[in-house]
């Protein structure tokens, strides 16, 4: 190639260069031109399921587009995690993600990669507050009650989760741990089906946010809330500490939103700047109050930094109680 040659290659290749630089900003702009599917790695009924339903309206509302829940329970979260890694970065999906996924799994059992390393963080969006309740059936009014029977029948008392490694499943062994109690664990696919059992009396205690509702329809009964406070819909109810249980909490946000790894900054951005506006927004504290959440946006970086706090933590503290991967 002679000289007025390479000159003119270098000109066409500055000059796509800038055309795909261009491009880009432009692309992230107009996001999103398409529906936008939001993965929730739960069953319906859930806490996940409904807070991503009602963010999906919000972010139609600020951002435009159509935002759609798409269910993929199974392997407590990582089925619908591991879709939204392996899918394209443009945008169009997105992951609901849950606190279990990626500071619990990974302590249970070595995961190479760990869930954390295959996708990029958003935000983290909601606190979870947990309350314990009990079956009706069980006849027990309080946390002491409940402790006491438990230690007369060693074993026989049953206590529900939406699987191995899931938030509920680590309360029910802290409180186990914290009390010096045994209980049987008994895995369920979702909250709603855990909760239904709860109801019916085929088990006897569940620590979920879904218990929230038939604590207030006086269909079970709650002894405490497994938060740094009580819960506003339930003030009457103690805080697990006031309660005589004492477990540290964790220090990261329970929910969050991920994304493929390589989705483009510009609508990351996009996303983080409507999460922020829309976790703040009173109506929308007043909702996930409601679904037993606090509204709680967490920048990425410290959400992510939180998430490895306490995973760490969680690489000692499950094993020293016995928590291990059921087969």
């Amino acid at each position: 190639m002679n000289a007025a040659g390479l000159t003119h290659w270098l000109k066409a290749t500055l000059a796509l260069c800038a055309a795909v630089v261009s491009v880009a900003p432009t692309f992230a702009q107009e996001w999103p031109t398409r529906t936008v599917t939001l993965v929730v790695p739960y069953p319906p009924g859930g806490n996940v399921d409904n807070l991503a339903r009602l963010l999906a309206t919000e972010f139609t509302r600020k951002i435009g587009g159509t935002f759609i829940i798409d269910n993929k329970p199974g392997g407590t979260g990582l089925v619908g995690t591991n879709l939204v890694a392996r899918s394209k970065p443009d945008g169009y999906t997105l992951l609901m993600g849950s606190y279990s996924t990626f500071a619990t799994l990974p302590a249970l059992s070595k995961m190479d990669p760990e869930p954390l390393d295959t996708i990029d963080v958003v935000a983290g969006i909601a606190g979870y507050i947990p309350v314990l309740a009990v079956s009706k059936q069980l006849g027990v009014k309080n946390m002491q009650e409940l402790i006491a029977l438990a230690k007369r029948e060693p074993g026989k008392l049953t206590f529900g989760s939406v699987g191995v490694g899931s938030s509920s499943h680590v309360n029910g062994e802290t409180l186990k741990h914290a009390a010096g109690i045994d209980m049987l664990h008994v895995p369920f696919k979702g909250s709603s089906q855990g909760v239904t059992a709860l109801i019916g009396g085929q088990i006897d205690v569940v620590i979920d946010g879904v218990t929230v509702a038939p604590a207030q329809g006086d269909r079970v009964v709650p002894l405490a809330a497994f938060y740094k406070s009580r819960h506003e819909v339930l003030p009457n109810v103690p805080t697990a500490q006031e309660a005589g249980v004492t477990a540290r909490l964790p220090t990261s946000t329970t929910f969050g939103m991920f994304a493929p790894k390589g989705t483009p900054p510009a609508i990351v951005t996009k996303l983080q700047n409507a999460l922020e506006e829309i976790t703040k927004d009173s109506a929308f504290k007043s909702k996930v109050v409601a679904m037993s959440l606090s509204s709680d946006y967490t920048p990425a970086a410290e959400y992510r930094k939180a998430l490895e706090v306490d995973l760490k933590y969680n690489r000692v503290f499950l094993p020293s109680i016995g928590l291990t991967a059921e087969k």
